[in-house]
C-alpha cells in the first residue's frame, strides 16, 4: 500500500518552524534601502511600521476613532507617537501643531508625561521624515527640547500599561490601555 504525502504535515512543519523562529522574515524597507540596520533588535513588534506597539483610540463618546503607535527606545527612553486613521499607521490622523498628548503610565503610580511635535517646520521623525501637512501633524515625542529627565523610562526590562489622552478640533480622544515594552537598541542608535 502506498502513502500519500498529508499536506497537513507540511502546514504542521511550517508551524513549527515559524514558531521556532527559523527562516528568514524579509523586511520590504531593508531592501529598498530605506530601512535601519544600526543593531535594533525587532523581535518586540515585527509588524508594526515603526516597532513601537500599536493601540486602538475613541472618541468621549467611546466611538472607535483610530489607532495610535507609540514608541519607547530603551536607550534613552524618549518616546514617538504616531496617530493614524488605519490601524497600519498608513493614513495620518493629523491634528493642530499645537497639540499634546499625555500618555499616562498607570502602574506607575499614574505619571503622566506630555509629547509634542518636535518643531512647527517639518516635525521630522528620527529617520528625516517630515510630518507636516497643512500646518497639522501626526507625529510627537517626548522629552524633546523639554529638558525633562527620561531617565525613569529607560532599560530593555521597562515595561507599563499605558492609555494616551489627546484632543482634535474640540474632540477628546483617548486609547484603549495597552502595554508599552521599548524598542531595543542593542547596539546603540544615534537619535
Amino acid at each position: 500500500m502506498h502513502r500519500r504525502h498529508r499536506p497537513s504535515s507540511v502546514l504542521c512543519l511550517s508551524l513549527a518552524l515559524a514558531l521556532l523562529g527559523c527562516g528568514e522574515e524579509k523586511d520590504p524597507a531593508k531592501e529598498s534601502g530605506k530601512g535601519d540596520d544600526h543593531g535594533h533588535a525587532h523581535a518586540d513588534h515585527p509588524s508594526t511600521p515603526h516597532e513601537g506597539v500599536v493601540a486602538a483610540f475613541k472618541d468621549a463618546d467611546g466611538k472607535p476613532a483610530g489607532f495610535l503607535e507609540l514608541k519607547l527606545h530603551d536607550d534613552k527612553g524618549d518616546l514617538e507617537l504616531w496617530l493614524a486613521a488605519d490601524e497600519k499607521i498608513a493614513q495620518p490622523f493629523d491634528a493642530s501643531l499645537d497639540t499634546k498628548v499625555q500618555v499616562k503610565f498607570i502602574d506607575k503610580a499614574g505619571k503622566t508625561v506630555e509629547l509634542a511635535p518636535r518643531n512647527r517646520n517639518q516635525n521630522e521623525d528620527e529617520d528625516g521624515h517630515p510630518n507636516v501637512r497643512d500646518g497639522k501633524t501626526n507625529y510627537f515625542i517626548f522629552p524633546g527640547e523639554t529638558g525633562q529627565d527620561a531617565a525613569w523610562l529607560m532599560g530593555a526590562e521597562f515595561q507599563s500599561m499605558v492609555t494616551a489622552t489627546f484632543a482634535v478640533d474640540g474632540k477628546t480622544y483617548t486609547s484603549q490601555g495597552f502595554l508599552l515594552v521599548p524598542h531595543t537598541h542593542a547596539g546603540g542608535h544615534a537619535h
